[in-house]
């Protein structure tokens, strides 16, 4: 029987892990999870795996298997790449949020997407076997420029609403670097998924159109 690529249908003629190989340390990569994928959808998002891994890492919140990342693998690329290191931490923009003065890191949105959307389809695929698109995701601890700028912006109101989801808890082969939840609507493809990377940054990922399937 051909095995289908993941993300184009075409035949798999690799393995790609979910996450990304790059997103483990070594000593963490025991048993990971991995779909087949044609050669483009392996290697051809590699510099934004590169780029997302660095950013996730850098978060605050994130705990152990982050800091071995960071002291590691990460800081080799940036030594690789001034480019990358500069990009990864560009600042944004200072503005007024809720009467005091914010600024962050400015997010590179699509290159976070392409990484976020192709681990989503990944878990799917897992899953059920299917090939899925139509994707959105979020990570809920950003703020936008609208909102930084006092714009009101119905997106964080989403993110309030997801926020509140229940989620069921899916066991992953090393936790302390990725573990998801899932949250489904009556049986049907509007599915929610909540990522956690090295137990402190979150992402949601959910389908935006409706189709019929049974976990």
């Amino acid at each position: 029987m051909v095995k289908r690529c993941y993300i184009c249908g075409a035949e798999g003629t690799t393995r790609e892990h979910v996450p990304p190989l790059a997103f483990f340390p070594r000593g963490f990569r025991r048993d990971l999870w991995t779909v087949p994928a044609c050669e483009e959808h392996n290697i051809g998002n590699s510099k934004d795996v590169e780029y997302v891994r660095n950013l996730v890492v850098s978060h605050g919140n994130c705990k152990g298997t982050a800091r071995q990342l960071a002291q590691g693998a990460v800081l080799r690329s940036f030594e690789r790449s001034e480019a990358l290191f500069f990009e990864t931490f560009q600042r944004e923009k200072a503005a007024v949020n809720d009467g005091q003065e914010a600024a962050g890191i400015r997010l590179n949105l699509p290159r976070f997407e392409i990484v976020m959307k192709a681990i989503a389809r990944g878990v799917l695929f897992r899953e059920i076997g299917r090939i899925s698109d139509d994707w959105d995701v979020l990570m809920p601890n950003s703020l936008s420029r609208e909102k930084l700028e006092g714009v009101s912006n119905n997106r964080a109101d989403f993110a309030n609403f997801i926020g509140s989801l229940p989620f069921t808890s899916v066991a992953t082969p090393e936790p302390t670097v990725f573990r998801y939840g899932r949250n489904v609507f009556d049986n049907r493809l509007d599915i929610v998924y909540l990522f956690e990377f090295y137990e402190g940054f979150h992402a949601y990922a959910w389908k935006a159109r409706s189709e019929t399937f049974q976990l």
